[in-house]
Order: C-alpha cells, then structure tokens, then sequence
C-alpha cells in the first residue's frame, strides 16, 4: 500500500471532526437539519485551515444515502466515492487552473445534468479568486438561479479579490486560524496513533511555525519525522525550521538585559555560522522580549496564571522560566527595547550587511545605560523646576522686541508717520466723525480680537486680511493701524466700500465715530539698501554703541537640559533694526 500522508491520512471526515471552526460547523449543522440549505457558498480563510475539508464534508452531507444530514453514515456509495475522490456528483475544480471563460462556459453546460447517485450535483471551486472578472460575470446568472439540484462551494485565501455580485449570492463563513494550544493537542493525538516520541516543546515549536495553518503543522511534523531517528527534540525541529531553541533564547535574552554585549555577538556569530538566518533570529530575540513584556505587564493581574497561558504560547516549564527572567527588568526597558530591535529587523530584511546590523543593535542594546526615557528627562525638568528659585540673569533679561509701540509712547498724539516708500499707504476711512470723547489705546489694543470677531461676522474676508496687523497708536479719532507690506493686503484694504465696513464696524465696537488710517509695518522684510550704505551705516552703529556687556551666564535650569540632552546652544540672529 502506497504512504500517505499525515495531512490527508487524518483529513477530518464529519463536520464534528473538524478542527477549530466551531462557528462554521455549528451553523452549516442546523442549516442542514433544518433543510435551510444555500445554493452557494463561500468559505475563507488562511492557509490550511479546513476550507476545502469543510466543503467535501458539507458534499457528503448533501448527498448521503440518510441525508441530507449532519452526519454522514460513512459507508453507502455517495459517502465512500467522495471520500475516494471519485464521486461523479462531486465536481472539484481548480480556479487557478480553469480561470478563463471558456472553462466557466464549459461548467455551465453540465449544470443542466441531473445527479447519477446523490440528491445535488455539488461544485466546488477552489482558489475562486483567480477566475477573471469575464469569467465570474458569465457564472453570475447560474449562481443567482441554479437548477434545484446544483449546489455551489467556493474556497479562498483572498476573498477581497471575489467581485461584490458573487459574495451577495453567496452564504460566507470566515475560517479563524487555529490556536497554537489546539494545533498541539492535534499534534499530539497523531503522534500517538504514529507511535511516534516527542518532546512537548518539539510540538510547540512546530505549532507556532505553522502561524495557525493546521496543514502547515502537518507536513512540519512529518518532516521532522523523517529527520530525527529515535525522538523529536525541540532543537532537532529548531535547526529543521532555522530557528532557535528556548534554551539559547533565554541565553541571547539574558546576555542583553546583563548589559553584556561581547556574549550577545558571540552568540550571534554562532548562530549565523550554523547557517541560520539573521532576519529570523531577530524575530525570535523579539518574540522573546514580547513574552517577558507581556509577563510584566501581568505581574499584578488578578488571575495571572490564566492570562499568561492564554497569550504566550509555550509549555508550562517555559512559562516558568520567562517569569523568573521578567522579574529582573521592566516594561518601560523591555518597551524601548523593542522598539530598537523592530528597527534593526526591518533593516536587516533588506540589507546585505543583516550581520553587521545585527551586531550594531546588540551592542547598542547591551550598552543601553545611558539611555533615558521621555518620561525621565520631563520628570526630572519638573523637579529641577519646583526646587530652583527664579534666577537673577532671567529677571534681567531684556524683553524681546515687540511689533507694537509701547503704550505710553501712544498717550500723546502720533506724529505724522515717516515715509517708506514705496509701501505706505496713508488713507483716511470715509466714516462720520463725531464729537465723541478720545478712545485710549489701551482699550484699543485690548479689545483688537473682539474687534476682528464682529468684523468676521460682517466680512469674513476684511477680517483675515486684518489678522497680521498691529495697532500702532491712535491720534485723536484717527486709528493708525500697522499692515503687512503685501500688495493684496494694501490693495484690499484700501478699497473705499472696505475701509467704510471696517470703519464702520470700529465705531459700533467703541460707541463713537472713529476713522482708520494704514501704515505699512517697519518691522517687515523691505527691500534691502545697497551695501555700500548697509556698510557705512553697521559701522556708524558700532562706532556710537557702547561696548558690548560680556555674556551673562547660563540659568541653571537651561544648564540642566543642555547636559540631559548633550545639547547646544545657537544664538539667534538679531533682528535688523527698521529704518526710518
């Protein structure tokens, strides 16, 4: 008798056989005792899953000598003939290899043939994404109305790639991936009924490399069959898979959190010179320090055990071990951590120097004692701050320049503004004036966002336009405001209808009539002087200014931040003083 093998010798039979789709079995088990049967459907999922068992299951259900039933008896002809393969009921058709329309022209003649022994004749398409968009709209009438004896199954890996007038004349059921704890108690069983020995943290390592694919776990475990001679051992499927076994984990990890950086090469250059692959032993020293995390993170929860068996999935020995390590470190290490070796590894993937790259982040993570967090750096500031009294240099610093005149320079009447060609705009608004009493430049200034406010409300446009000037004093009922050197700004303002509006508006706000005049801002980029006076007039300020004052010293809490942050100090450029 010819071998075969494990993922077909122990293919679940019935629906209750079915590994890990206790959703889709539950459902398609009353849809059939109820005789609520679809006419499509569609199952989804990853890799290995069951997709294409849980469609000859449901064949056979539909077509069994007692059924339609839940549970196949197993031994009339329908039954035995599927199971076989060879049933002509059961028609089985690959997607990817009959995707053009031809093929789905050629399917749709058969459909009309009643079934020789069961009650439907049974379709089951695998991989239907791959059928083309011409092909799938040449099925759409059949599928929407079939023959009463036609039943469609459609199995897929992609089903973002089937067209939306498929899945809306489809029943779907996603498959979930199969846990690691249930892909071992398989695992388990078969190497019973194998007579085969083998470690638990052997099927451990084999149900994780799977990554949820039952098939996958399958076909690992009988290589690893053929491999070892007398008992599987976790670092004989190790060096199968390329990985690395749990004990040179803790190893790697330990060497790392010992700050001991010459191990932690060393044990990656063994590691590389038996041939396993940088990138994939970043990822297992990253899955590690994700155990040990997640074991701090539940060192104080309150059913602790059950959680952590729950989100590391490894033996209870090894459990054991990673709690023992993550009692000797903390999340905020093992996060930062973490996050650098994520770095590295996308790195690595893409680059010929992966060892290289590999060394450089050990080392940098071996020699992380000078690190320090965000969080410490602002909690120190924060002390430094609370303990340190005002310093005299900072009280006597000078304020920085202001774009507006001081207050009390506006308490008399402005002189006429000096000329600066070839951007002052002197325009008066055609408001009424009144009698009124003199409005103070305090409250002006005071009240210039309430102003911009209701001048919003009445036109947003004047009021954005305004939202870069300055007053800059007021001479009797004349307001002098201070606008930006644009040609649009000044173009805008000067307008007669927009300068009434903003007139307007400024005297509902202050109870008086007032009028406005515009005055380009000196503070603003202007067109530089030629340098020959730029020249002569930087030396007549050098000449008249006193001498510079040394340097005043630094506060000690700016002290502070430069050595936390190994930072300099840039002078800003001053500013060029405007001329009038």
């Amino acid at each position: 008798m010819s071998y075969i093998p494990l993922a077909r010798k122990y293919r679940p039979q019935t629906l209750e056989e079915l590994i890990g789709q206790a959703h889709v079995t539950d459902t398609l088990s009353r849809a059939i005792a109820s005789k609520r049967i679809g006419q499509a459907y569609l199952f989804a999922g990853q890799r290995g899953v069951g997709k294409t068992s849980a469609a000859r299951i449901l064949a056979k259900s539909l077509n069994c000598a007692k059924g339609p039933t839940p549970k196949p008896c197993q031994t009339c002809t329908s039954c035995r003939q599927i199971t076989a393969g060879l049933s002509l009921d059961v028609i089985e058709v690959d997607g990817a290899s009959n995707r053009g329309i031809d093929e789905v022209r050629a399917l749709r003649e058969t459909v009309k043939y009643a079934p020789s022994h069961g009650a439907f004749r049974i379709y089951i398409i695998d991989e239907v994404h791959q059928i083309t968009h011409d092909a799938f709209n040449a099925l759409l009438k059949t599928l929407e109305e079939p023959p009463a004896h036609v039943k469609f199954i459609f199995a897929t890996t992609a089903p973002h790639k089937v067209p939306p007038t498929i899945l809306s004349r489809c029943q779907r059921f996603d498959f979930r991936r199969i846990e690691v704890k249930t892909i071992v108690e398989v695992l388990q069983r078969m190497v019973k009924a194998e007579k085969v020995a083998v470690d638990e943290a052997a099927l451990y390592t084999i149900a994780r490399a799977a990554e949820g694919s039952l098939r996958d776990a399958e076909v690992i475990l009988e290589q690893a069959m053929s491999f070892c001679e007398a008992r599987i051992r976790e670092e004989d499927v190790a060096q199968l898979l390329g990985g690395l076994e749990q004990d040179v984990l803790f190893q790697w990890a330990q060497a790392v959190l010992d700050r001991d950086a010459s191990t932690a090469v060393t044990l990656l250059t063994q590691q590389v010179n038996l041939g396993k692959d940088v990138s994939r032993l970043l990822a297992d020293l990253l899955m590690h320090l994700r155990h040990l995390l997640v074991a701090t993170t539940l060192n104080k929860a309150a059913d602790r055990k059950r959680l952590l068996a729950q989100l590391i999935d490894v033996p209870e020995d090894i459990l054991n071990r990673l709690e023992a390590q993550a009692a000797r470190t903390n999340a905020q290490e093992l996060l930062m951590m973490m996050q650098v070796l994520t770095g590295a590894y996308d790195v690595a993937r893409r680059s010929p120097f992966a060892q290289a790259v590999a060394e450089l982040v050990l080392i940098q993570l071996a020699t992380r004692e000078s690190w320090v967090s965000l969080d410490q750096a602002l909690e120190r500031l924060e002390q430094l701050a609370r303990t340190l009294p005002p310093s005299e240099d900072e009280e006597n610093l000078p304020p920085p320049p202001a774009a507006t005149i001081h207050p009390a320079a506006m308490a008399s009447p402005l002189p006429a503004p000096p000329p600066l060609p070839p951007f002052l705009l002197s325009q008066e608004s055609s408001g009424v004036r009144g009698q009124a009493g003199l409005v103070a430049f305090e409250e002006v200034a005071s009240r210039w966002e309430a102003f911009l406010e209701r001048l919003g409300k009445r036109k947003m446009s004047l009021a954005s336009y305004l939202m870069d000037a300055k007053v800059l004093g007021i001479d009797g009922e004349k307001i002098q405001i201070g606008i930006p050197s644009v040609a649009l700004h000044q173009e805008v303002l000067s307008e007669p209808e927009n300068m009434r509006v903003i007139a307007g508006v400024m005297s509902e706000l202050f109870g008086r009539s007032l009028a406005v005049t515009y005055a380009t801002l000196p503070d603003l980029p202007s067109p530089p002087p030629a340098p020959k006076a730029e020249a002569i007039s930087a030396a007549n300020a050098s000449a008249s200014a006193p001498p510079a004052a040394p340097a005043p010293p630094m506060p000690p809490i700016v002290q502070e931040i430069v050595n936390l942050f190994d930072a300099t100090i840039v002078k800003p450029q001053s500013s060029r003083p405007a001329t009038s």
